[in-house]
């Protein structure tokens, strides 16, 4: 059947390949609560970007991770820290969450295991292992990084790597699972206000997270040490904070 349409594409539609010209990269500015962090901490952000991109790292912040949009009741949406912050979106079982277990997409082929290989790879999730130096979270899941009393997280993560994660309770039971691949870009700072990010109202019927997220204080502290700080990016330890990209 021969179909005419005159209109606007969409989104899956093809389109002309032709050159045009490179958009501008875009800066994405830290929003208050955490650029607060940094202020309290006198630090510029800008340096903490080109120590990141010098080794292909990024970091991701969570202000709090027991919130989620309203409409969001695809997973469970009562969530606690343990002795910290909760938000109970209704009535029914309470989940604690502990730690954020990060995954990277590892390159593994497949049948055959490592003795005899068949050709090709595929992409397996795997605790994330390229990054060393996050702060521990005794107890947790390998690939994990803390949720800090106020239900903010802060970790470091390769870039230019596909990457999920996924909150864990207390006994490493997983808990709110992260459905897609995402990538950051070296030096990137991505932030957000909850573990699946509110649109209007949380599941509490409150406004998106606005607290500075002490988890990212931590981990800019435990910087401090490093030679971005006496004797710029050039000497000193730089294996501690390390990532490795296939």
């Amino acid at each position: 059947m021969l179909v005419h349409y005159s209109g606007e594409l969409w989104e899956l539609d093809p389109v002309e390949v032709c050159p045009r010209p490179l958009p501008p990269a875009r800066v994405h500015e830290l929003a208050p609560p955490e650029l607060a962090i940094f202020q309290d901490l006198s630090l510029d952000p800008q340096e903490i970007r080109e120590f990141l991109a010098q080794r292909d790292l990024a970091l991701l912040v969570v202000r709090n991770a027991t919130t989620r949009d309203a409409l969001d009741r695809q997973q469970p949406f009562n969530l606690r820290v343990p002795g910290g912050e909760q938000t109970l979106g209704a009535g029914g079982r309470i989940y604690d969450i502990s730690a954020l277990q990060i995954f990277q997409a590892d390159l593994i082929r497949g049948i055959g295991g490592l003795d005899d290989p068949a050709p090709g790879r595929r992409v397996l999730a795997q605790p994330m292992h390229d990054v060393t130096g996050n702060p521990p979270a005794p107890g947790a899941p390998a690939g994990s990084v803390a949720i800090a009393p106020d239900g903010s997280i802060a970790a470091l993560v390769p870039a230019r790597r596909a990457l999920a994660w996924q909150t864990v309770a207390p006994d490493r039971t997983p808990v709110v699972r992260e459905r897609n691949w995402l990538t950051f870009q070296p030096g990137e700072i991505r932030a957000c206000d909850g573990c699946h990010g509110v649109n209007d109202l949380n599941q509490a019927g409150e406004p998106p997270a606005s607290n500075p997220p002490e988890a990212l204080r931590a981990l800019l502290e435990s910087l401090a040490d490093l030679p971005l700080f006496s004797d710029g990016f050039e000497s000193g330890d730089t294996t501690r904070w390390s990532a490795t990209v296939d």
